[in-house]
Parts: C-alpha cells; structure tokens; sequence
C-alpha cells in the first residue's frame, strides 16, 4: 500500500525544472529628485486618477470617456488580452488526458495473391477452409493519452501564458494612457488654436487701421512710400497666419474625432464653437516617487515580460528530460454488425511509453539558451524600463514648473500691457497724442496676449505629458474611488480671454 501511495505521489506531483520567479526589488527614493525645482508647485498626496477633471471641461470630461469605450486601439489591445487567455487554456489542457471516440465500419476486398490467400495460413494448414476474399470490419473504440508532467513542462508553460495575460492587461493599460493623454492634448490644441485665431484676426484689425492711416498720411506726404510699403507687408503677413491656424483646428478636430471611434467629421459642428483653453491648477499632487513603479502599466508590462521568459526557462529545461505518456484503447470489434455489441467483441489495451531525448543536434541545447538569453534581455529591458519612467516623469515636473514660471511673468507682463493701454487710450482721448500711437499700445498687448496664450498652451500640454507620465487613469474604478481628489481651493491661473471688451 506504502508503495502504492508512494508511486502515485512521483506521478500527479512531478517537480518544476527552472528558475522560480521572484519580481525584482527596486530600490527607488521615496522623495522627487525635481521636487528641489518645484517644490511650490508639487505636492506628494495622492494622484488625481481621473486627472482630466482638474481641467473643469465637462466637454473634454465627455470626450475622454467615449473614447474609453469606443476607441478601435483599445479594443484591439483589449482583443489581445482575450486571445491571452485562451492560449493560457490550451497551455493547461496539457495537465488532462485526451480522449477520444472512433466509429469505424470497413469493408476490404483482399487480393488472392496477397498473404492472406496466396499463402497457407496456420489456422487454415491441411483443410479445406479459405477466408473470404471479402470481409466487413466493424469497430467502436475509446481511447485515452496522458501525458504525465514529470519535470513541470506544463506548469511552466502555463506560467508563462498566465504572465503573458498580465503583460497583455497591461498593454491594454498603456494604451488607454496614451489615447486619454491623446485626447486631452488634441482638444487642448484646438482651444489654443481657436484663442490664436481671434487674437490674430484682432492684431489684423488693428494693423489695417493703422494701414489706412498711414495710406493717408502717404498720400499727404506726410510719410514716405518705404512707411506704407512697411506696414502693408506687416499686414499680408499677419493675414497669411489665419488660413494655417484654421487648418490645425479642423486637423485637431478631426484627430479627436478618430480617437473617440467616430468618422472624423462627428465633431466638427460643437467643436468649431470657440471656447477658451481650460484653468491651468498652480499645484498638482502626484504622489510618491516610490509609487510610480507600481501605477506605470509599461513598468508592470515589462515586469509580466519578464516573469514569461523566467519561466520559458524551465519549459526549455524539462525539455531534455523524458516524456511519459499513459494511453489506453477500449471497444468493440467485429466482423459482423450483428455481433460487434456482445460481450465477446470487446477489446482493448493499456500501455505506457517514455521518450528519451538522446541526440537531438544541439536543438535542446539552443533553446535552452535562446530562452535563457531571452531572460536576460528581458530583465535589462526591465531595469531600462524603470529609469525611463523615473526620467521622465522628473523631467515633466520640471517641464510644467517651469512653465509655470514662465506664465507668471507673461501674466504680469500682459497685465502692464493693458495698463499702458488704458493710459494710451485716455491720452488719445483728451487729444495728447495720435490714433497710431494707441495703435501701437493695442499690438504690444496683442503680442502679449499671444506669447501668454502659448506658454499657458505649453504648461497644460507639459501637465499632460505629466499626469500620463505618472501612470494614472487607467485604474478600475475600485481604485479611482479610493484616490482622494486635488483640493478645489486650489488657485488657478486663468487665461487671457482671446477678445477685450
């Protein structure tokens, strides 16, 4: 009985071949290296993991969201994850036998010359009795193959297939990261654009008043012809700004159109309503550094990488060790239909068979080691992974500090600009000095107004290129209700509105 016990033990249990995986240790700094830079500007609570709320767009909020669900991209990584965990399926039907069911019936005409007619047979020596030529076979049969996991083959197969499941869901995450960001940055770019487009058509207003002054005054002989020919090439320049900035909005809209899953002309009607760019929040929380490694999908992607080639390992391993296969046949036989469901019909066999790998041509000794050099650069694309995601989330920190920065100043300095103007105008208007002397107060605020607009574009698309480079939005929603969101009392800076009353 001992024995017994002891025999079916070696057989259902078997060991692993391989390396067993351990996930690698990071050792990484709790606090940010560019935390130093923009320390008024960052603060280590908790991501805001549906971060494009902070932006207060309910029109971007309803974007982002069809194009969690819509977009083709998605889906498609979204596919790969089924198709995953289907070949983790067939990596474990390996562990069950394979049974099968054969329902024969032949009928087979001999040749007389063959062994069978042309020879004596014993069972037929010294009489008179021959075959028939003819014969009916008929043969009902079950059979079964078990192929017995030894040296863990198996196991480690469907190891690896359940790492490729992760690095698939993972995938799936990268990807929705990307197309959020994408969304975000695209009608980002065409609220830009549209807040250019105004701005450049006021400084073509005031440039072609103060061309008809100078027309004048050229006609007077007040000015020379170098004076108008001046101001009309200024003029034809600005002018030929507006048919590009018109041609980037339409190719924003429909680039946000494709990314929501619709045909790219489903927006055009809301979306080429102007509208100003978003609130831009002076301090973003993004967590610990520490953290960054865990919510990032790519990280977590080249570490299910990482775990799969780890456990190929193995399967290249068994392979040199012999395979045990099991098998029986049951069923019936007969040469007449009448008899093949009787007792006496019955046949069948039990067998085992154990291949050996002998001599193979250095076929195992390769595979081992491809796999195992698999490993390798699995394990160095993880670690070069890890820094790309350190780098470059520091460096997106740094990128909107300084933006920030930046948006001050030029907020200060469009604040003096329309100062100035206020003090031009009233000058203008008790008589102390001329029209084109206001002129030219209004197109230095204009430019301001242009050099704010873009650095504001710049800090929100650099917060972008941060929030996706923090790793966050992908998280099911279990997560996100636990993530405290950014305070509201946050103070914002608001952008310059693209006309002046």
């Amino acid at each position: 009985m001992n024995k017994f016990v002891l025999i079916a033990f070696l057989l259902f249990s078997g060991c692993a071949l391989g390396p067993n995986y351990h996930p690698p240790e990071n050792q990484v700094l709790e606090q940010w290296s560019a935390s130093s830079v923009a320390s008024q500007e960052i603060s280590e609570g908790p991501l805001l993991t549906d971060w494009w709320k902070a932006f207060e767009e309910p029109l971007l909020t309803q974007y982002i969201e069809k194009a969690a669900v819509n977009n083709y991209d998605l889906r498609t990584a979204e596919a790969n994850i089924l198709q995953a965990r289907a070949m983790r399926n067939i990596a474990a039907s390996s562990f069950y036998p394979k049974i099968g069911a054969d329902v024969n019936a032949t009928r087979l005409h001999f040749s007389k010359n063959g062994l069978s007619f042309g020879s004596e047979s014993p069972a037929t020596s010294g009489t008179s009795a021959s075959p028939s030529q003819t014969q009916n076979f008929f043969t009902t049969l079950f059979d079964a193959i078990w192929e017995i996991d030894f040296f863990g083959k198996t196991r480690r197969s469907v190891e690896a297939a359940e790492a490729n499941i992760g690095s698939a869901i993972e995938q799936r995450n990268d990807v929705l990261i990307t197309i959020l960001a994408e969304v975000a940055r695209n009608y980002i770019e065409i609220r830009s654009n549209q807040c250019l487009f105004a701005l450049v058509e006021e400084n073509v207003a005031l440039l072609e008043q103060e061309a008809c002054i100078i027309k004048k005054q050229f006609e007077s002989g007040y000015v020379s012809l170098l004076n108008y020919e001046t101001i009309q090439s200024t003029l034809s320049t600005e002018r030929a700004l507006l048919p590009d900035i018109k041609a980037k909005i339409y190719q924003g809209i429909y680039a946000l159109s494709i990314l929501t899953g619709d045909m790219p002309e489903a927006l055009v009607d809301e979306l080429t309503i102007p509208g100003s760019l978003p609130k831009i929040p002076q301090h973003v929380a993004v967590g610990i550094r520490s953290d960054l490694l865990r919510r990032r999908p790519d990280v977590r992607r080249s570490e299910r990488q990482l775990a799969a080639a780890t456990a190929n390992i193995g399967v290249a391993i068994a392979s040199f060790f012999p395979s045990v296969l099991l098998y029986g046949v049951g069923g019936l036989q007969s040469t007449l239909l009448r008899n093949l469901f009787k007792s006496s019909s019955g046949l069948w066999a039990l067998g085992g068979n154990a291949n050996i790998p002998l001599f193979e041509g250095g076929k195992l000794v390769g595979n081992f080691q491809a796999n195992k050099a698999t490993a390798t650069a699995a394990a160095y694309s993880y670690q070069q992974t890890v820094l790309n995601a350190l780098e470059e989330t520091e460096s997106a920190i740094v990128a909107y500090a300084e933006d920030l920065a930046t948006t001050e100043q030029l907020l200060k300095t469009t604040k003096s600009n329309q100062i100035l103007v206020d003090l031009t105008r009233e000058r203008h208007r008790k008589g102390l000095i001329n029209r084109l002397n206001l002129l030219d107060s209004e197109r230095q605020l204009n430019s301001a107004e242009q050099s704010l607009l873009q650095s504001q574009f710049s800090a929100l698309t650099d917060l972008i290129i941060l929030y996706k480079a923090l790793g966050g939005g992908w998280e099911p929603k279990e997560i996100t209700e636990e993530v405290a969101p950014c305070s509201s009392s946050e103070e914002e800076i608001s952008p310059v509105a693209p006309t002046r009353g």
